[in-house]
């Protein structure tokens, strides 16, 4: 729909409400409303400040991995108020293959969520709250906070295999765990305010899904070698994973300091990969051979950043 501005006094422009849409969030002559510009937009609210509000979901039956996506979710999404009920005590937990406590899969999901706690539980019930304050300023510290702990785990991942040491893979694990701390909150700030710039929102809520996806590669084979007790992979493994690291620090240099040059060394770099993996692979182990394969992957969501990095470049 189209309004016509009315000039009032020397420097205001005016428009009137739809009065459907006053009527539908219950304003009223004298109502304060929030203001928020998203670059050419202007987004009315009555409550935009206070998120999405709040939520009840029943997680009876599910497993423990839904539980934890599902709150996850719910957190990112923008609710203030969770509130989790269940009938069980226990929930199924499939990569072990065992049950686990209701209670300690709540409080294991919570602590991946910044600013939350849960503020009161039963046996059926647990109520979790955002109690933090939250701004669109801090989305920018939030992001590079993502990619430099990212870059230091992907280190960490790698002096653990040269060094045979299982204590620092085990150590890489508790580094996801903080990642995925600022993936949320990150995510979440997209949703409950967009991006400083709101065209370029959908391209940075990509970027974080990316990054993720990165942290979750080397999250889970750094299991894979705890729990297969892989240690002993070859020193050109190490050589190999190294180029992938160095093509991850190259994109987080590139995203802060734009050269589409250096996109184009980054599929240069994944290329020559690929022939030297092809080249090498009779002097690589079977361990060597699947987690090198696997996680060439990274190389592949790299590219994928890219794209993203791209068109933010160009409507810079």
């Amino acid at each position: 729909m189209r309004r016509k501005l009315v000039k009032q006094g020397h420097n205001t422009l005016t428009m009137s409400l739809p009065r459907k849409w006053c009527e539908r969030n219950k304003l009223e002559e004298g109502e304060d409303i929030d203001v928020i510009e998203k670059g050419e937009y202007l987004l009315l609210s009555k409550e935009i400040s206070k998120g999405a509000g709040k939520v009840s979901v029943d997680v009876t039956g599910l497993d423990r991995s839904t539980i934890i996506l599902l709150i996850a979710s719910l957190y990112r999404y923008g609710y203030d108020f969770i509130s989790i009920i269940t009938k069980d005590r226990k929930a199924v937990y499939h990569l072990h293959d065992k049950e686990v406590n209701i209670q300690s899969i709540i409080h294991f999901a919570v602590s991946r969520l910044l600013g939350a706690e849960i503020v009161s539980s039963t046996n059926e019930s647990f109520k979790i709250e955002v109690i933090a304050e939250e701004s669109r300023e801090k989305f920018d510290t939030v992001l590079r906070r993502i990619f430099r702990l990212l870059i230091e785990m992907f280190e960490g991942f790698i002096e653990g295999i040269k060094k045979k040491d299982k204590a620092a893979i085990e150590n890489v694990l508790l580094q996801h765990e903080n990642i995925k701390k600022f993936i949320n909150y990150g995510l979440r700030l997209l949703n409950k305010f967009g991006y400083k710039d709101a065209e370029k929102t959908t391209f940075y809520f990509s970027i974080i899904s990316f990054l993720e996806k990165i942290d979750e590669i080397i999250k889970n084979f750094s299991g894979y070698v705890i729990n297969e007790g892989t240690l002993n992979l070859s020193k050109k493994f190490s050589s190999l994973l190294e180029e992938i690291l160095n093509s991850t620090k190259l994109y987080y240099n590139l995203f802060y300091k734009y050269d589409i040059k250096q996109i184009s060394q980054l599929h240069k770099n994944r290329d020559l990969f690929k022939r030297r993996l092809y080249k090498s692979y009779k002097d690589l182990s079977k361990d060597d051979l699947f987690v090198l394969s696997n996680m060439m992957q990274i190389f592949d969501t790299l590219l994928d950043l890219t794209e993203q990095r791209m068109a933010i470049g160009y409507s810079d």
